[in-house]
C-alpha cells in the first residue's frame, strides 16, 4: 500500500475533540465530545491551539473589528 493511500485513509478517520479541552476542565462526556475528521482536527489546533469555542469566536470578531473598523460585539449565551 503507497503512502498517498495511507493519508487519505487517515484523513478520512473520525477522531474525538472535545468541546472543553481537558487541560481547561473538560471531561469526556458526550456532551463535551464532537467527532471531527482527523485532517480537520489537527488543523484546528495547529490554528486555535486549547483554545475555546467562545475564544474563538471572540478572536474573529476582534479581528474582524480591526480589519473593518466596526464594533460588533460578542455575548456569552447560557
Amino acid at each position: 500500500m503507497g503512502k498517498n493511500s495511507k493519508k487519505k485513509r487517515r484523513a478520512r478517520k473520525l477522531t474525538r475533540h472535545h468541546i472543553i479541552n481537558t487541560v481547561r476542565g473538560g471531561d469526556n462526556s458526550p456532551e463535551n465530545i464532537i467527532f471531527i475528521k482527523n485532517e480537520r482536527h489537527q488543523a484546528w489546533h495547529l490554528l486555535f491551539n486549547n483554545m475555546s469555542f467562545l475564544e474563538i469566536a471572540m478572536l474573529l470578531v476582534r479581528t474582524h473589528n480591526f480589519k473593518n473598523g466596526t464594533k460588533l460585539t460578542i455575548t456569552e449565551a447560557d
